[in-house]
């Protein structure tokens, strides 16, 4: 649960099974790491860079504003970066959170075998320590929230279950973000992977209230959210082949998860999960970007969207905080 991925520890005990997060498929790639935007005005028409994607863009023009999700520069033997990382950048948020989420799993890894009850438990099949280490550190656990520890609503983001499942989330995470950071620009990036992070907490806690949980895969969730409400705003002005083939990739992604979700062990907290989604889905339409600014629903879209994940929002916490935990 948490904002992330969440892994989801039962009844605060320190061991757990299976933990899961958002695992990325492969579809074909992004963008490579060509120009990012250039061209012609925001809501103009334009060839994309001039590198191995301009082939692609010569035959299927793409919007000023908008980097392909599905297409990988270097023709049939991309690079590793632009199959794993593309658009991959050193100095951006995607970058800065990958290494904190990085850091944090060692730091976990040395508290579990110095204060817990190892770095490397049996119960956790993704590599790494127990559940009681994870309360100690941040996770996301009802009874400590309602006790004056709100920070436990953000701070899961921050943590993952053991090396299996921060590389799952990585994966996607580094698939994705860099482009969706472009497009979207950095500051609304950032507030749609925390805002959609606290939203998946919300879920998580009013669903699962007594579990102990970590992960960035809410947060995730949360993007690809945002990304089904930046196709729709901007259905009309993206090519066919793009557009279609970014919707069937997204709810693959979607679907495939859910199902991993309901079938894999009952560590996996789907109730995160779609609360990212649905938070998401709705903050999208407040900070994606309309690839045409004249577009007449630009107006209704920002305000909609703001307006719906306050409601929404609003209506969680105080179920969160009156819900009766005996």
């Amino acid at each position: 649960s948490g904002s992330g991925a969440s892994n989801q520890f039962k009844g605060g005990s320190s061991s757990m099974s299976n933990i899961h997060g958002v695992h990325s498929f492969n579809d074909n790639g992004s963008g490579g790491a060509g120009g990012a935007r250039s061209g012609g005005g925001r809501g103009g028409y334009a060839y994309a860079g001039g590198g191995p994607e301009q082939g692609f863009n010569q035959q299927f023009p793409i919007p000023a504003g908008h980097i392909s999700l599905l297409r990988v520069g270097g023709g049939s033997f991309p690079e590793l970066c632009d199959l794993f990382c593309p658009r991959y950048r050193l100095l951006c948020f995607t970058t800065f959170i990958s290494v904190v989420q990085c850091i944090m799993l060692v730091v976990c890894l040395i508290v579990g075998a110095e204060m817990f009850d190892g770095a490397f438990v049996k119960g956790n099949d993704m590599g790494g320590p127990g559940g009681q280490t994870f309360l100690y550190m941040g996770a996301k656990y009802l009874p400590d929230i309602k006790e004056g520890q709100v920070f436990r609503f953000i701070s899961p983001i921050l943590l993952h279950g053991g090396i299996l499942h921060l590389a799952s989330n990585l994966f996607f995470q580094c698939r994705v973000g860099f482009i969706f950071e472009l497009r979207w620009g950095l500051v609304n990036y950032v507030l749609i992977y925390l805002l959609t992070g606290l939203g998946a907490s919300y879920f998580s806690c009013l669903i699962s209230p007594k579990s102990i949980s970590v992960g960035a895969s809410g947060a995730l969730f949360g993007l690809t959210g945002a990304d089904l409400s930046y196709l729709i705003m901007n259905w009309r002005y993206l090519p066919n082949q793009e557009k279609f083939q970014e919707l069937c990739m997204v709810m693959c992604v979607i679907i495939i998860n859910f199902l991993i979700g309901m079938t894999g062990s009952g560590n996996i907290d789907n109730s995160a999960h779609f609360g990212g989604l649905v938070f998401g889905f709705l903050i999208g339409f407040a900070l994606t970007n309309i690839l045409q600014p004249e577009d007449p629903n630009t107006k209704n879209y920002r305000i909609g969207g703001w307006a719906s994940y306050t409601a929404l929002s609003v209506i969680c916490l105080p179920c969160i905080f009156l819900l009766n935990l005996a």
